[in-house]
């Protein structure tokens, strides 16, 4: 992947990475609700968090055909977006949780951002582990374009890695979470959960998530 080879890269969680992306999974990947905090902005760039505090997280993508073939799809569209810290999306802070579209209360774009997919189907980018807030396990949301199709998902963390990064400043800040990924009622329903998990590795001081996300473009 072109994205691991960039210096800003370590050496050692770029070695991991193109490991753990070694062997493609294609199958489909299941979609899932846009939820209400989406904003079709187009911001193009890599590193998202504008400052906001929290541990650092190199979010790793290969976008691939849901086929026999595997193919890497290039110059896709990958939007992400997700709250932070302590579970606030830029936009909506104060505004209540709501099943569908709201619009915004302020202009925030924080932990928002889009790249392109690279010729290998490849794209990173540069954020902090994201908070929880009620209702829901922390989860990082997807929206990818190709040509005139678009797929929307979300993406989870192990619990195991969630305990030991909300044990640490800022998130202590906002205890108590009240569900695990057990409980959580949109991964709940997911028969093949590996489809919609990061996997983790240690970045120094904070992480790398890797995943590979399989659409049908035909």
């Amino acid at each position: 992947m072109g994205v691991l080879g960039s210096l800003a890269f370590g050496p050692v969680a770029a070695a991991w990475g193109r490991r753990a992306l070694a062997q493609p999974a294609c199958t489909l990947t299941p979609e899932q609700i846009e939820g209400p905090f989406y904003l079709d902005q187009a911001r193009i760039r890599e590193a998202i968090s504008e400052g906001k505090p929290g541990v650092p997280l190199q979010l790793i993508l290969r976008v691939l055909e849901a086929s026999a073939s595997c193919a890497p799809i290039p110059k896709a569209a990958v939007d992400v977006w997700q709250c932070d810290a302590l579970g606030i999306y830029s936009g909506y802070e104060g505004a209540a949780i709501a099943p569908r579209h709201v619009e915004p209360v302020d202009d925030k774009t924080f932990l928002r951002g889009t790249q392109l997919t690279d010729g290998a189907g490849g794209v990173r980018f540069r954020t902090i582990y994201p908070g929880w807030y009620q209702g829901r396990t922390p989860h990082v949301h997807l929206k990818l374009r190709v040509g005139a199709e678009a797929a929307t998902t979300q993406l989870y963390f192990p619990d195991e890695v969630t305990n030991a990064v909300y044990a640490r400043a800022p998130y202590d800040r906002h205890p108590n979470r009240d569900t695990t990924n057990a409980r959580d009622r949109f991964l709940g329903p997911i028969a093949d959960k590996s489809l919609v998990m990061w996997t983790m590795a240690r970045d120094g001081d904070g992480y790398v998530a890797v995943a590979t996300v399989a659409l049908r473009t035909s």
